[in-house]
Order: C-alpha cells, then sequence, then structure tokens
C-alpha cells in the first residue's frame, strides 16, 4: 500500500477518521492525502439564486477558508500520530464522486471515510456518502464507525 486517501470534514467522526488513516499510513509507512470535499449540494439551489456575484465571491472564499482550516486541523492531528508524507487537498462537487475522482487521480490504493458527517450546510460527508462510496469506489473503502 503507498497511498491512502482519508476524507474530512473536521467531524468527530471524520477526526477518527483521519486518525485510523494516519495509522494505516505509518504501518504501511504509505502517503496520507487527506482530502477535503465542499459539496456541491452543501446549499439549496434557491439560496444560491438570490445571491448577488459578490455574495458567491465571500461564499466561495468561506468556504475556501473554512476548507483550509479543516485540513490544517486533520494534517496536525495525522502528524501527531506519526504520519510524516501528508499532503492535502481541497476540492468542490458531488462529495462521494469528487472523492473516487481524486482517488483515481493520485492512484490511492484505498479510502477512509466516517460513517457520518458534519451535517448538511457544515458537513462535508454524510452518511449516503459513505455508502455511496462502498458501492461506487473501484478501490477498498473502510468506514469508520
Amino acid at each position: 500500500m503507498k497511498r491512502i486517501l482519508v476524507a474530512t470534514d473536521g467531524s468527530d467522526g471524520a477526526n477518527r477518521a483521519v486518525d485510523y488513516a494516519a495509522h494505516m499510513a505509518k504501518s504501511y509507512d504509505a502517503d496520507l492525502l487527506i482530502v477535503n470535499v465542499v459539496g456541491s449540494d452543501g446549499l439549496p439551489g434557491h439560496i444560491f439564486n438570490r445571491i448577488s456575484n459578490a455574495q458567491e465571491v465571500w461564499l466561495k472564499e468561506l468556504f475556501s477558508s473554512a476548507s483550509a482550516e479543516v485540513l490544517t486541523k486533520a494534517r496536525d492531528r495525522a502528524q501527531r500520530i506519526g504520519g510524516s508524507k501528508i499532503q492535502l487537498t481541497s476540492r468542490t462537487g458531488d462529495i462521494a464522486q469528487t472523492i473516487i475522482d481524486v482517488a483515481r487521480e493520485t492512484e490511492a490504493d484505498a479510502i477512509v471515510v466516517s460513517r457520518r458527517g458534519a451535517g448538511r450546510i457544515g458537513g462535508l460527508l454524510l452518511g449516503s456518502v459513505s455508502q455511496k462510496l462502498v458501492s461506487l469506489a473501484p478501490l477498498p473503502v473502510t468506514v469508520v464507525p
């Protein structure tokens, strides 16, 4: 195993997934790729239809900043466990499909996710995401309770 991808939204469950993936990466001396996906379904479409371009830019900056914070905290957790080869990436899009796309692009050997994330707006991993990954991912998926 050379590369392990873990998806996080900063929730308690996702933190457990990061811990688990960091231990795996340490055991295999593998790279750890920590991914945060801002879901395209994070806000209802009618809200996006009502906002101005300036507000849209502000929202994108807010999501980008929040994503960076989530990734930095996850990296720090993984480093405390002993992970040394850690990469961070933030994406937007359909959460499950984006995780699969990143796994393919980076030639990950496994995906680690939590069973459930933080919620519809703040959460970037939902129970349905872990179910989709288990069903659709072309590589092993570990779901951490």
